[in-house]
């Protein structure tokens, strides 16, 4: 027949005999006789050993301070403790001021209280840092290695369990503690094991009543006690170990969601491996391993999503940060320090110890490199890089996913997570310079797009993708950099390759403030001062020449200088058209003054010197308002001041000689061949002004369709 049950095996319904009515009650109601207070009384320990002692027990050491609760622990004792009753005539008390002297603490709350002390008392200074109940609201402070009676007052029935056995039934491992009238300890068991000290008390022994087998058992016991995380000599082959070896059992009363420390006291599971003692005994912070491999653990080979070998491809998320940038237009180059996140799924491995904190769930180094691990190519750079894994690499495990308990295989509490739900990360900084693909034709009013290109190097696209929603690429810098300001970050997938690739595509807004200040401004004035050189004096030849040569010499060194800081190009830049074309007009303008000053030859040689006629006072128009002048200038630009001379002597002689003939004769009229050349002015006069306004007219064309592009 079939056994049912893990206590009281029965097979189908109850018989009932009697007078018997069945009902319901509730687990609560239950238990309700087992709660309460027990006492446990041990004696011959110090005061440090009694605290662990009592805390391992899950209880405490009690202070009392109100004669009730003295009389309440001296009946426990003089009732149930009779052969240790006649030694416990005083009895260790929970509070100490071994911190600061004559503040006395409790011990259990850690608050400070103010007892009520015997006559003469305290009276230790620092050497007596412990304190004893000699009688009701009589205490006394006294040396803390001395050797007392403790009373330990403890929830009553906590529930025992040993765990590291591999047992299959959890009656064999659960177990309540007890103290008979002789005050010893004993554990016992829902079944037929106990744990119990053998009659010379030289060791404790886990054996099994009904059939008379020990499993296991321990000697030398922390404070003489079983409890906590001790080394037990297995009788019995447990968990695949002979008889004869040694191996950690943990006896404890912690219940779920705690995590026992190795002196049996508890505290919450979430303090384990936090990076900071929360245990007495700072056993919480030894062991932590957060990774469980399987028996076969290939680190060469991806994993495969729920170990389907027909599933998708594995997707790993990228997150980068680019902390800092450095952009070299002349080489192309932007040299950035960005941190690079890689997130998967390992659904080979299970997890164990894990805090909501993912900071505090680092894969050791060791660990960390018996784990497989994505590599990327970062491909567009100068030489060759690749995601590393060294003392440099983060590893951590994400908890998102429920836990589910441990088995009874561990001498520890634990919670196994799994590794499809709870997905790894790697973390590791770089520095690089990337080579990117400028298009110069609008600078330096241009927009750039520099790519970081990333490609999967572990395995092919068949095995392993870019997760499309899970990565992200953000700039984290300063977005000002010494020529361009970063703009917005954006992520393409090309997960079609047989390598699956991903660009991160980097927005570079020009600054052109620097360009417009030493470039586009200087080289605008030198144009407006080379077209201004129209309005100079026709006369002063040397003027216009020389200052729109200074012009043209200044600009062509910009021009030399903006073409040096930047790459060789085939096509031309904007500010290329821009420097090219203040060439241009500056050397426009210098041919024009030289047309000028030849029109303003010819108009010497072959033509008349226009004065505006003033009438004498008879009406007439003096004949000596239409001299025929000889050119007497030369061709040479030396001679222009003595030939101007000379023909201001000429003209005054001229002038005398005709005002005395003005004065004999008056001439009505003047002939038909002087009144056709007053009505034309001099050629050079024409043409300086058609300079003046061609050389507007195409500055002006040229400034608009410049900008409207630019703008555009």
């Amino acid at each position: 027949m079939e056994e049912e049950g893990d206590i009281l095996p029965w097979k189908g319904p109850w018989t009932v005999n009697g007078d018997i009515s069945p009902s319901q009650v509730s687990l609560d109601d239950l238990c309700k006789g087992a709660s309460g207070t027990e006492y446990f009384v041990f004696n011959d320990f110090t005061a440090h050993s009694a605290f662990q002692v009592c805390q391992g027990l899950g209880g405490f050491v009690p202070t009392p301070q109100l004669p009730e609760e003295y009389n309440t622990i001296i009946r426990t004792i003089t009732e149930y403790h009779t052969k240790i009753s006649s030694l416990c005539k005083s009895f260790w008390v929970g509070i100490s001021d071994e911190k600061e002297e004559g503040v006395w603490i409790d011990i259990q709350h850690q608050s400070q209280l103010h007892p009520s002390w015997s006559v003469a008392e305290p009276d230790g200074d620092k050497l007596e840092n412990c304190a004893i109940a000699e009688g009701p609201q009589q205490f006394a402070d006294t040396r803390c290695d001395e050797l007392k009676c403790v009373v330990c007052a403890v929830p009553r029935r906590p529930v025992w369990k040993l765990l590291g056995a591999c047992e299959r039934y959890q009656r064999n491992v659960h177990f309540v503690a007890l103290q008979d009238n002789s005050s010893n300890l004993i554990f016992q068991g829902y079944s037929d094991f106990r744990i119990i000290q053998n009659e010379d008390k030289s060791e404790w022994v886990w054996k099994d009543w009904h059939t008379g087998q020990t499993m296991a058992s321990l000697s030398n016991a922390v404070n003489d006690v079983p409890i906590g995380r001790q080394t037990w000599t297995l009788t019995k082959a447990m968990c695949s170990q002979t008889g004869g070896s040694a191996r950690r059992l943990l006896l404890t009363p912690c219940g779920t969601g705690y995590f026992s420390c190795d002196d049996a006291s508890c505290i919450p599971l979430y303090q384990r491996c936090d990076l900071k003692f929360d245990c007495h005994d700072k056993s919480d912070e030894s062991g932590c391993h957060l990774v469980k491999f399987p028996p076969v653990y290939r680190p060469d080979l991806p994993p495969e999503i729920n170990n389907n070998n027909f599933s998708q491809p594995l997707p790993i998320a990228l997150y980068i940060n680019i902390e800092s940038a450095d952009v070299d237009t002349s080489s192309m180059h932007m040299h950035v320090n960005f941190n690079v996140s890689m997130t998967w799924q390992e659904s080979r491995l299970s997890f164990l110890n894990l805090n909501e904190d993912y900071t505090l769930n680092r894969v050791p180094y060791e660990t960390m490199q018996r784990v497989w691990v994505p590599v990327i190519d970062f491909t567009n750079t100068k030489g060759n890089h690749i995601t590393l894994t060294d003392h440099q690499t983060t590893m951590v495990i994400n908890m998102l996913g429920k836990p589910r308990l441990g088995d009874n295989t561990q001498p520890e509490e634990l919670e196994v997570y799994a590794g499809p739900e709870n997905p790894m990360s790697v973390r590791r900084k770089y520095s690089i310079t990337f080579q990117c693909q400028f298009n110069l034709k609008m600078y330096p009013f241009d927009e750039q797009f520099c790519n970081l290109e990333l490609t999967m190097l572990s395995a092919s696209s068949r095995l392993l993708v870019f997760d499309k929603v899970a990565t992200t690429a953000v700039f984290n810098g300063n977005p000002q950099l010494v020529e361009y300001f970063v703009g917005d970050v954006d992520i393409e997938f090309h997960n079609e390759r047989d390598f699956a690739a991903v660009f991160v595509k980097c927005q570079l807004l020009r600054r052109s403030g620097f360009i417009i200040m030493n470039v586009y401004i200087p080289s605008l004035c030198l144009l407006v001062i080379s077209y201004l050189t129209l309005y100079f004096t026709p006369s002063n030849f040397q003027v216009r020449i020389l200052a729109s040569l200074t012009s043209l010499l200044v600009v062509a060194t910009l021009y030399t200088q903006a073409s040096a800081s930047l790459p060789k190009t085939s096509y031309f830049k904007m500010v290329d058209v821009w420097l090219l074309s203040s060439i241009f007009f500056i050397f426009i303008i210098i041919v024009i003054h030289t047309i000028i000053d030849r029109a303003r030859d010819w108009d010497a040689i072959s033509g008349f010197r226009r004065m505006a006629p003033s009438p004498s006072p008879s009406g007439n128009v003096p004949l000596s308002n239409y001299i025929y002048m000889k050119n007497l200038r030369t061709s040479s630009v030396d001679n222009v001041p003595l030939d101007m001379e000379n023909r201001r002597r000429n003209s005054v002689g001229l002038s005398t000689r005709n005002s005395q003939s003005a004065n004999q004769l008056d001439i009505q009229s003047p002939p038909e061949e002087l009144q056709e050349l007053i009505s034309f002015k001099p050629v050079h006069e024409i043409i300086i002004l058609g300079a003046r306004i061609f050389v507007l007219a195409i500055l002006v064309v040229f400034h608009i369709v410049y900008w409207t592009v630019v703008l555009a």
